[in-house]
């Protein structure tokens, strides 16, 4: 059995927050997780970025900066955001992303956030979302976080691979837990 969940809301609702504590109950019951993380980055009290962090090794790395703080040839600008995006930051969450949905269909939960902007325009991590909702004909659990303008395109990109899909606004991680067990279970008596 596959499920697909949408935590879904506003900038700064609790999107990740609510993803990192399902995946730290999932851990402590022996749920292997995997996946990205987009983790906030401050600089002297202040939202400077994002950075992906990889579930599996718990190694962060850039992803996201102020336009005034990425220079190089190695950073992006994408329409009039504010911020630049880190072209090797997201060629290794692409990676993360692919590895993950390499072993979706065995017991273990897959985080892809954020899905935004870039991902519409098939850029960022598209690419590893694809793959990881491709997956979900295999079996398996996959959380995808995104504003709430984006649930429509990501249910989408799910529909018609994860056996269920369902909703999920930020901020009660053990709701969420209990939402997954069982398809998370499910996945272990194959």
């Amino acid at each position: 059995m596959s499920c697909g969940i949408v935590v879904h809301g506003a900038i700064g609702s609790g999107k990740t927050t609510t993803c990192l504590k399902l995946a730290e109950r999932a851990r402590a019951e022996g749920v292997p997780v995997r996946g990205i993380l987009s983790i906030r980055v401050y600089q002297d009290g202040t939202l400077i970025g994002y950075d992906g962090l990889d579930l599996a090794s718990g190694q962060a790395f850039p992803l996201v900066r102020l336009r005034g703080l990425a220079e190089g040839s190695d950073w992006f600008e994408f329409g009039r955001l504010k911020y630049a995006f880190s072209i090797p930051g997201f060629e290794r969450a692409n990676r993360v992303l692919t590895r993950s949905a390499e072993v979706l269909g065995h017991p273990s939960i897959v985080f892809v956030d954020e899905f935004g902007r870039l991902e519409r325009a098939g850029k960022g991590i598209f690419l590893g979302a694809a793959r990881v909702a491709e997956a979900l004909r295999g079996g398996g659990v996959a959380v995808f976080a995104c504003r709430t303008d984006m649930v429509e395109v990501i249910e989408k990109l799910i529909r018609g691979k994860a056996q269920a899909v369902f909703r999920h606004e930020p901020g009660d991680a053990e709701a969420l837990w209990r939402e997954v067990q069982g398809y998370v279970r499910a996945e272990y008596l194959k």
